[in-house]
């Protein structure tokens, strides 16, 4: 009790500081920090003498960053200054290689204060994941855990990850005292030895997302136990043993009359496609949409700046119903047996060319079993190839109505399918073609409200956060009305200034409309109802960042092209300025075309006089 007490010292409304270890991490770091939430109270870049311009990017992204200079080289060094320098009363450390998700924050937060002194994120608990691991790691942190647990009695479901947090009045208890690698796996064996209450955190990993990882599986592993043997051999065990605690989400279930499948991600064009289409269903009749992540391309995470569209789906209440398919191809196939029922008015699934749809096969021939009309859809990229539609072509033989984007690809289809196949169909809204970028440089146009110089300052400074070693590619045009004088005085004084042209004119429709073509991204700040640029920028089909406060704006309904960003924050707008652009090539459909594909999908009888053959085996 009387240990309890001594802990609980200085920890009402706790203060939050967060640590992040940085060596030439300027690409990453407007990820990272577009993670952060807005109440952590401080933000520490400990920068390992980096040769790139990290602290000029992280101070133009968040003006009240703290950088501390690591005097030491190794992460062991970085996160002994960092935590040294620190004034909150929590301490929660990451990595800025964009593999950690700064939205966590929260739940260790919450572990902290339901109990625990010390918290670790867990790849491997339920509602964990990772799209780094590879098989050699994973078994290794297996055996780690194992080492650790007979060693010292800590179970850790996983070891070596290094997103991490605790009080900072337990840091000497803890006792960080090695510069180099491993340090992550030390911290949990210290707490442990120290009696600490131990909490896992479920964390998902993404992969890093610009530069090189120096990991070596066997040459790290080998470190870790190199430390692991060493604080054996060195140090006494004090304290009590702590078990850990995971965290277990479920997933309700409900039946309904047509059946939707395709990638879940709502972080991703393909899901969030997905979604739209249900959504469009639903409208006239109950849906069940199945997420079907069959591997880990699904979970990448294409983009890392919110969808516009996805932010505006709401509660269908019984209208819609999802499930999550298995990952195991068994259990999904047993999974579509018992969900494909002849009840069912269609079942639909959607195929993305680059992604695994092998499970298409199955789902159609559980749609055979069940006598359910099946359609499928295959999304038009611009750089779909006759041998991508002919591997789809494979796997969608069996179905009765396959859809594709465009003319050219229903004849390339048609070749590749028996000459007893199913009908094939062209639909607008499954083609994402048309769009060129044609320049040298990505030009991206903003249009800003008259005189707002905050906006505005929050733009430059986004667009100021783009490397150095990069802005040769970019081009940025602001239309803007303006009568104040500091507002090209704004532009002048800009890192990228030889990068940015202020445009003051009123632009009639067509010129809009040149505009809009001619860009690879759009950024429209804060549009009215029926706003004309973003009307436009629809009938166009580019990509377009909507700068927004914390309400959702009055457009984009339906648009899967618009990103939404935070018009207060640079990391947020740097973020989506980037996603946007490695979407140039897309001409993404109008909302409408999602009415359009659902009508013909629910239209009865799917497919005229066609009679539904016998389901026949798969092989």
């Amino acid at each position: 009790m009387k240990g309890q007490a001594q802990r609980g010292l200085g920890r009402s409304n706790p203060t939050i500081s967060v640590i992040i270890p940085t060596l030439n991490e300027s690409a990453n770091l407007p990820y990272v920090l577009n993670t952060i939430p807005s109440w952590v109270d401080e933000v520490i870049i400990v920068d390992g003498q980096s040769s790139d311009d990290t602290e000029r990017v992280a101070r133009a992204l968040r003006g009240d960053v703290r950088i501390i200079e690591q005097r030491r080289p190794g992460k062991g060094a970085a996160l002994q200054a960092g935590f040294g320098a620190a004034t909150g009363k929590m301490l929660i450390a990451l990595d800025a290689d964009g593999s950690m998700d700064g939205g966590a924050i929260g739940a260790f937060r919450d572990a902290l204060v339901n109990g625990a002194d010390y918290v670790k994120g867990c790849r491997f608990c339920p509602g964990g994941g990772s799209s780094d691991i590879t098989r050699l790691r994973r078994m290794g942190d297996r055996g780690i855990c194992w080492l650790i647990r007979v060693l010292f009695g800590a179970k850790y479901n996983d070891a070596t990850y290094g997103y991490i947090g605790f009080w900072a009045d337990q840091l000497d208890a803890i006792g960080i005292d090695t510069d180099g690698f491993g340090v992550e796996t030390l911290i949990g064996i210290r707490a442990h030895r120290a009696g600490l209450r131990t909490a896992e955190v479920p964390c998902f990993e993404a992969e890093r997302i610009y530069g090189k990882s120096n990991l070596s599986a066997i040459r790290d592993g080998l470190r870790i136990i190199g430390v692991i043997v060493e604080e054996r051999l060195h140090r006494h065990r004090v304290g009590p043993r702590h078990e850990t605690v995971s965290e277990v989400d479920a997933l309700g279930e409900r039946k309904g009359s047509a059946l939707v499948a395709g990638p879940g991600s709502s972080l991703t064009l393909p899901g969030i496609i997905v979604s739209e289409i249900a959504r469009a269903i639903s409208g006239a009749t109950p849906v069940i949409r199945i997420e079907v992540d069959a591997d880990r391309d699904y979970g990448e995470g294409l983009t890392r700046s919110p969808s516009l569209s996805a932010a505006f789906v709401e509660s269908h209440g019984d209208r819609l119903t999802t499930r999550r398919a298995p990952m195991n191809a068994r259990l999904r196939k047993l999974a579509f047996d018992d969900w494909l029922g002849p009840d069912l008015r269609v079942a639909f699934a959607y195929a993305w060319p680059s992604l695994d749809n092998a499970w298409i096969r199955d789902f159609i021939h559980s749609a055979k079993l069940a006598r359910v009309p099946c359609a499928v859809a295959i999304a038009g990229l611009p750089k779909s190839e006759y041998s991508t539609i002919s591997d789809v072509a494979g796997v969608v033989s069996k179905a009765d109505l396959v859809l594709v984007g465009d003319a050219l690809e229903a004849r390339q289809l048609s070749t590749a399918l028996p000459v007893a196949g199913p009908l094939v169909e062209v639909h607008r809204s499954l083609s994402l073609k048309g769009r060129t970028d044609q320049h040298s440089a990505h030009r991206v146009t903003a249009f800003l409200p008259k005189d707002s110089a905050d906006t505005l300052s929050t733009l430059l400074a986004a667009f100021d956060a783009i490397p150095h070693s990069w802005i040769g590619q970019y081009e940025l045009q602001i239309a803007m009305r303006y009568a104040n004088p500091a507002i090209p005085e704004l532009i002048s004084a800009s890192f990228h200034h030889a990068h940015v042209r202020l445009l003051d004119e009123n632009l009639s429709d067509e010129e809009l409309m040149n505009m809009c073509e001619a860009s690879s991204a759009l950024i429209i700040a804060d549009p009215l109802v029926n706003s004309r640029v973003f009307q436009i920028a629809v009938e166009c089909g580019v990509a377009t960042i909507v700068l927004s406060p914390s309400d959702l704006p009055d457009v984009g309904v339906g648009y899967v092209g618009g990103l939404l960003a935070d018009i207060n924050f640079p990391a947020a707008i740097d973020v989506a300025l980037a996603h946007a652009l490695r979407l140039a090539e897309l001409r993404f459909p109008s909302p409408d075309a999602w009415v359009e594909l659902a009508e013909r999908l629910i239209a009865s009888p799917l497919v005229g006089q066609k009679s539904f053959d016998e389901p026949t085996s798969v092989g």
